[in-house]
């Protein structure tokens, strides 16, 4: 089988991104910095967030290097912010984003989902984790708060009182207990992840993109409207040829 292509993000970028047939690939290759997520970084997965906007492939999470995933924000970077910075919300734009994908979006994580990193990775649609990776938002550690979205998506997760335990406290659980919460979707040992990976990009690949692109922005649907824009995509999906063949392909017992 011939190897995924594979370009950086831009020139010299610390992303790394693989397009396959299942799946596009992004990798964070800042090693060094344990990935740590810095300005440079936040722009580099939002220039890929547009190339990537109507390609109908699973959206993959994960870092170039084993035992990794993203600790954390960049301290020197998030130190050097004025307040006008803060308030110009870089990473929760593009979290927000991240959350608004139309196709699936998967971060697999080993090694610390901590701070910035816990905020990526609640971002998108499935986590996978190894047992022993660590979680957490230490945030108020460091007399700050997490403050790109992840408040609302964690107790949407987990609920209010296992969120509020983990906020309030900044505590690191570890990806069994993340799993167990809700917080993981998936909990294997690390050299599994990558099997887990696969039997996940295989799940996804049986189903209609549109239907999973319309059935993503339908559960984001607040209170009432949700009833007519439930309707509004499955009036669009029966639509589509795909749907029909799958249809009629039930109705033939060849399915």
């Amino acid at each position: 089988m011939s190897p995924e292509p594979e370009t950086r993000a831009e020139g010299h970028s610390p992303l790394v991104v693989r397009e396959g047939p299942d799946a596009v690939t992004v990798l964070f290759d800042r090693p060094e910095r344990r990935n740590a997520l810095s300005l440079e970084i936040s722009r580099a997965l939002g220039e890929v967030l547009d190339r990537y906007t109507a390609t109908p492939l699973p959206l993959v999470l994960r870092s170039a290097t084993p035992g990794m995933f993203v600790a954390g924000t960049d301290i020197a970077s998030l130190k050097a912010r004025t307040v006008h910075d803060s308030l110009g919300r870089v990473n929760s734009s593009l979290f927000q984003r991240l959350h608004d994908h139309p196709w699936p979006t998967v971060a697999v994580v080993d090694g610390a989902a901590l701070g910035g990193g816990c905020e990526l990775a609640l971002a998108c649609d499935f986590r996978i984790t190894s047992e022993d990776a660590q979680w957490g938002l230490p945030e108020v550690r460091l007399g700050i708060i997490p403050s790109a979205g992840a408040l609302t998506r964690l107790a949407a997760l987990v609920g209010t009182g296992a969120a509020t335990d983990l906020v309030l406290t900044g505590r690191r659980i570890r990806g069994a207990e993340a799993g167990a919460m809700g917080l993981a979707s998936r909990v294997v040992p690390a050299d599994l992840l990558d099997t887990a990976l696969e039997e996940l990009l295989g799940e996804l690949a049986k189903a209609a993109p549109l239907a999973q692109r319309l059935a993503k922005e339908a559960m984001r649907v607040d209170g009432d409207r949700h009833r007519l824009v439930d309707a509004a995509a499955q009036a669009l999906c029966i639509a589509t040829e795909d749907a029909q063949q799958r249809l009629q392909a039930v109705l033939d017992h060849t399915r």
